[in-house]
């Protein structure tokens, strides 16, 4: 099945494996996959958070559950178009910005871990925020980890710029996820 290629191709580029990382960023089929891999685990984070309640399926209109979950990943999607168009303007990095986005697309697989706590919810072990935001924190430690090998290997960045990246990044993603939550879910929301 192709589907499990392309999670085989993304757990290669979270192991940092050169060959498939550059083979990603030119694959246009590429691009697809990387979207279904941001939005895999906010989507079923909602269907376990949903199924958790009681009320169901009928609290998914609420500003409150779905926009927290969906926020970091369009936050994610739009930092990694921006994290290569500083690589590149601000450190005269290569100008592979769709190229860029597959490979940090790719990367989010490692967000899918933060699926578990929803599930435990959902089969009634756990209370999912605590567990969810310490996986969100690892797996996003990982992501940096991992960018910083790919602006130094695929934007050409010296060391020292692409951590300059990562922290412009971080920054970008803060205000991108600041902008998103005050215009989606309003006060309620908080960034950690």
């Amino acid at each position: 099945m192709r589907i499990l290629d392309e999670i085989k191709d993304a757990i290669s580029v979270l192991k940092l494996d050169k060959t498939k990382i550059s083979s990603i960023a030119g694959r246009k089929s590429a691009t697809l996959f990387g979207i279904i891999f941001i939005i895999v685990p906010p989507i079923l984070n909602v269907l376990f958070s949903l199924m958790a309640f009681s009320s169901g399926f009928s609290s998914i209109f609420s500003r409150y559950l779905i926009w927290p979950i969906f926020i970091p990943a369009l936050s994610y999607a739009a930092t990694s178009f921006l994290m290569s168009f500083v690589a590149e303007k601000v450190f005269h990095g290569g100008k592979d910005h769709v190229g860029f986005f597959r490979i940090m697309a790719y990367a989010s697989v490692a967000m899918w871990v933060t699926v578990v706590p929803f599930l435990f919810m959902f089969l009634g072990i756990m209370d999912a925020y605590g567990l969810f935001r310490l996986l969100y924190i690892v797996a996003g430690a990982w992501i940096l980890y991992m960018a910083f090998h790919v602006l130094m290997e695929h934007s050409k960045l010296t060391k020292e710029n692409a951590i300059f990246t990562i922290i412009a990044a971080i920054v970008i993603s803060i205000i991108i996820e600041s902008i998103l939550a005050n215009l989606l879910v309003g006060v309620g929301y908080r960034l950690y």
